[in-house]
Parts: structure tokens; C-alpha cells; sequence
């Protein structure tokens, strides 16, 4: 199992979108799965939570994150794993599309080899990058 730790960015962009009537199908839709009814949200949480598979429909690729951002999650390494700052080499981002390939419901996230996986950020392209 793995653990699920947002970020204080991440907050704050959650807290915005769950009001934005745009993002209703995220939080409170079906997957397009037959016999699940959760939500996207839920069923990529859930994923992150038991270390299972993302299915190829919400799209995941790596993204490039700045320096401060690699830095910020060095950091919170630290101080969630006792991980030495200097033994940390490569911090992988990853983009999830929770509508599919061409979608614009992004979810930005950090998955480590601590079983850690830190949510950085969540938004639409135009706000995201």
C-alpha cells in the first residue's frame, strides 16, 4: 500500500476546482468501466492507495518538473521517509487525464520508490502550464 500526500499547491487547486461545475463528472461521474461505479477521482485514488495499474484511458506521461518543484518534493522525502536529501537522484512526474486522452481534467503527481505518491497538481492545461 502506498501513501497518498498532497501537496499545499495542491490543495489550494483542489479546493478551486471541486467548485468549478466543470469538474462535477471528476468527483461525482462513473468511470467508463462496466460494474464500477466510481468516480474517476476515486478509482485513481484508490489505485494510488493498493499500488494497482492506472487503465490506459485516463492517459498517463511523464511531464518535466522545474528545479524548485523537484527540490519541494526532495524536501518532503525527507521529511516523510527519512530519505537522505543528497541520495535522492531522479524525481518522476507523471500527467493523468481523468477524461480520457484528449481531455483537459489534469492530475499532476509525484510516484516514488517509498511507496509515497505526492499530488502536486490538479487543474486544466491552461492552468497547469
Amino acid at each position: 500500500m502506498s501513501k497518498v500526500v498532497p501537496t499545499n499547491k495542491f490543495k489550494k487547486q483542489r479546493k478551486k476546482v471541486k467548485k468549478d461545475a466543470r469538474w462535477n463528472r471528476i468527483f461525482n461521474g462513473k468511470v467508463p468501466f462496466e460494474n464500477d461505479d466510481r468516480s474517476p477521482w476515486e478509482y485513481v485514488i484508490d489505485c494510488f492507495i493498493n499500488d494497482e495499474p492506472i487503465d490506459e484511458y485516463f492517459y498517463e506521461h511523464p511531464i518535466t518538473l522545474t528545479t524548485r518543484e523537484k527540490s519541494e518534493i526532495k524536501r518532503r522525502l525527507y521529511l516523510d521517509a527519512n530519505v537522505v536529501y543528497q541520495g535522492i537522484k531522479e524525481i518522476n512526474a507523471l500527467d493523468l487525464h481523468f477524461d480520457g486522452h484528449n481531455g483537459d481534467h489534469l492530475l499532476l503527481y509525484v510516484r516514488t520508490s517509498y511507496h509515497i505518491i505526492y499530488l502536486i497538481g490538479i487543474g486544466t492545461h491552461s492552468e497547469l502550464f
